[in-house]
């Protein structure tokens, strides 16, 4: 029995699909730890998958350009630091790293200590992190085949993103009891990804207009993020629609099972899911991600029409109401819709990650 250590604190992007490579390497007979931040996000996903107590925090700061590089220099060391004692005291066999600053550190404990380690990059565009500590790595899997292209000449192992294994295996009745919805209404998901999305937010609110006609026979879910909850609830007030708002969501399985339609950044975690749960999407990439990687997952995931793609500055006035209401109008494009994401579903990727790292362990 080995242990493996995975970084992937920050963003549900990066800690969601690790919880599913746990998932397969525990199935082969390992032990699993977390390498997170101090974000509340990261407690969170940990405590709803019961991994809370595998959980070690590593101290976290972005980079933010030459003016803060002491800064960053200072938190990275005793980042390092800190993984390299965890690593030691857990006699930990290799590491995985799913990008990020977390990530990072890790990786650079593990150097110093000898202990082989992998990479997972989700997104059509490799992160800074990824790009930095690929060549050492024994293996690195992407999510995208578009990837490889920004590794500067490291061949890289197609594997998908990996999503957990109870996505997708839960029907609409049984997701919508779930969720205390409504049993006969279409339910429209929202959702701003595991830190919320304010542009997104504000977007659907001004949309209400355009679905007015639909308010009887819909429903909607959003996924606001903590910071906006208040906010958002309020803007539902008064319109006449009947709207569950959530900071966060612990049972996305019930999420995905019970929507006919989701709006959604294109964090590669988020398409991951659609996939393998073969939703129709409306995609709105974050506008200001690094590299502008949310608009090339898009693309990258609805080139052959899995989804629909706008970028925000474009969802003016009830744009993005209009939108939905098409789409909800047209079975035929959602069928073909649900197609597609069939065929960008990579059902084996932690299985294919945890078979790698098994060999080592």
């Amino acid at each position: 029995m080995g242990q493996l250590a995975i970084a992937c604190g920050g963003t549900g992007g990066h800690l969601f699909p690790g919880l599913a490579v746990a998932e397969a390497v525990r199935r082969r007979g390992h032990e699993v730890s977390y390498f997170i931040s101090g974000k509340a996000v990261d407690r969170r996903a940990l405590r709803g998958a019961g991994e809370e107590l595998h959980g070690v925090e590593i101290p976290a700061v972005g980079w933010s350009g030459v003016w803060g590089a002491g800064n960053f220099a200072v938190h990275f060391v005793s980042a390092v630091r800190k993984a390299g004692e965890e690593m030691r005291k857990r006699k930990v066999g290799a590491l995985l790293g799913m990008g990020g600053f977390i990530s990072g550190a890790a990786v650079g404990a593990a150097r110093m200590a000898k202990i082989p380690y992998f990479l997972h990059e989700s997104n059509a565009v490799p992160g800074r992190a990824t790009k930095l500590l690929a060549r050492g790595a024994e293996k690195v899997f992407v999510g995208f085949a578009d990837c490889e292209r920004g590794l500067g000449g490291v061949k890289a192992s197609v594997s998908g993103t990996p999503v957990r294994n109870r996505l997708g295996q839960m029907g609409k009745e049984e997701a919508l009891k779930k969720l205390s919805l409504h049993p006969k209404r279409r339910l429209v998901a929202v959702l701003g990804g595991s830190q919320g999305a304010r542009g997104l937010n504000e977007a659907m609110l001004r949309g209400l207009g355009a679905l007015k006609s639909e308010s009887q026979h819909l429903q909607i879910l959003h996924l606001a993020g903590e910071a906006h909850v208040e906010k958002v609830r309020k803007g539902y007030e008064g319109s006449g629609f009947h709207a569950v708002v959530m900071g966060f969501c612990d049972e996305m399985e019930a999420v995905y099972g019970a929507a006919e339609v989701v709006v959604a950044r294109a964090g590669a975690g988020t398409l991951a899911e659609l996939a393998a749960c073969q939703v129709p999407a409306i995609l709105v990439p974050f506008p200001a991600a690094a590299g502008d990687h949310q608009m090339a997952n898009a693309r990258a995931y609805a080139k052959e029409g899995a989804a629909e793609v706008i970028a925000e500055r474009y969802l003016e006035g009830t744009e993005l109401g209009q939108r939905i209401a098409r789409l909800m109008g047209d079975s035929t494009r959602c069928e073909r819709m649900k197609h597609w994401a069939k065929e960008q579903d990579q059902p084996q990727a932690a299985e294919k990650i945890a078979e790698v790292i098994s060999g080592i362990l």
